[in-house]
């Protein structure tokens, strides 16, 4: 019998192909899916873009356009408050009233969430579907 040789199963692997199963983490998951699973997640995955793509319209029709380019700066472009009010040469405080509203008399009013929420509620768009 040959003596003991380590290296005897080991398999030469890319790295190249061993980096880009470590930015895959759910590479395996994915392999190991059923159809009836597939099916389930691309139902979810166009349920999701659809609401996606209602809430952009909701976003071109019904804000302010003020709103409108402080959303889009905040959440498209993922810049900051403060960033957004040194581009549009306005005070942060603004910036948070045209996305979140302000407090009065103990409720928030305005703002371009809060208007958007209930669309979504109106429109039956329900993040659950695709969560």
């Amino acid at each position: 019998m040959p003596p003991y040789d380590p290296y005897f199963w080991e398999i030469s692997v890319d790295p190249e192909m061993m980096e880009s199963l470590s930015v895959m983490p759910d590479f395996l998951e994915e392999l190991t899916k059923t159809p009836e699973e597939q099916s389930a997640d691309d139902q979810k995955e166009a349920l999701k873009q659809e609401a996606i793509d209602l809430i952009k319209a909701l976003i071109q029709t019904e804000i302010t356009p003020k709103q409108r380019q402080i959303v889009e700066l905040y959440f498209y472009e993922n810049k900051s408050q403060q960033a957004i009010a040194e581009e549009l040469n306005i005070s942060q405080q603004v910036v948070s009233k045209h996305l979140f509203g302000a407090v009065r008399n103990g409720r928030r009013v305005g703002g371009a969430m809060a208007k958007l929420r209930k669309l979504c509620k109106k429109s039956g768009i329900d993040p659950k579907k695709w969560v």
